[in-house]
């Protein structure tokens, strides 16, 4: 008989080996909600826009040479007189202070690589509306030197603000005017980055 009993127990042990058993643990999984105020966006509605007009029959410089003395070098009017500046618009809450600047800036570049850069250290000019961009043009700029984000302004009762932006005295400023690497006729393209401080 005890031989009988551990037969049957090797049986059964094997039995539970292949037909295996359930098993029940437990995760946790986590939920996450997160409120926050409206979204900061800030969009580009037009850009910045500057004329270097060529006065007729004239032969321009073949090498480097100064907006700053644009009459001298065939130019026909001060390319600062024709400027548009640039605007953007920012949408987030309502009635919100912001503080704005300018924290960086590249050269302008022609298709054939020629580049308007910068004598010094340029400085620019900001302007702000809660009511569009023609507004903020039309309104008192304000100088803002590169890195000093610390032009106050506030949201409107829709959470747009318009800023608009343009180089200061960019053909007379004593440091930071323009120079041109070699004339080119083209669109000279480049960026500036206008940083905008929103607390949430």
């Amino acid at each position: 008989m005890k031989i009988k009993h551990i037969a049957l127990a090797i049986t059964s042990a094997a039995a539970l080996a292949t037909t295996g058993s359930a098993l029940a643990t437990t995760g946790t999984a986590t939920a996450e909600v997160t409120a926050m105020p409206p979204a900061l966006a800030i969009e580009e509605i037009q850009p910045y826009q500057m004329q270097i007009e060529r006065a007729p029959g004239a032969t321009m410089p073949t090498g480097e040479f100064s907006l700053k003395m644009w009459s001298t070098n065939g130019i026909a009017v001060d390319p600062a007189e024709t400027v548009q500046p640039g605007c953007l618009k920012i949408t987030g809450d309502t009635s919100k202070p912001v503080l704005l600047g300018v924290t960086a800036y590249s050269s302008l570049t022609a298709p054939q690589g020629a580049e308007i850069s910068f004598y010094g250290e340029p400085k620019f000019e900001l302007a702000t509306s809660t009511t569009d961009c023609a507004s903020a043009i039309a309104g008192s700029f304000q100088q803002a030197g590169i890195g000093y984000v610390n032009t106050a302004a506030t949201t409107g009762e829709t959470g747009e603000l318009y800023v608009a932006w343009r180089y200061y005295r960019p053909t007379s400023a004593s440091s930071g005017f323009m120079q041109m690497s070699q004339w080119e006729e083209g669109t000279f393209t480049g960026t500036v980055d206008v940083q905008v401080d929103y607390e949430m």
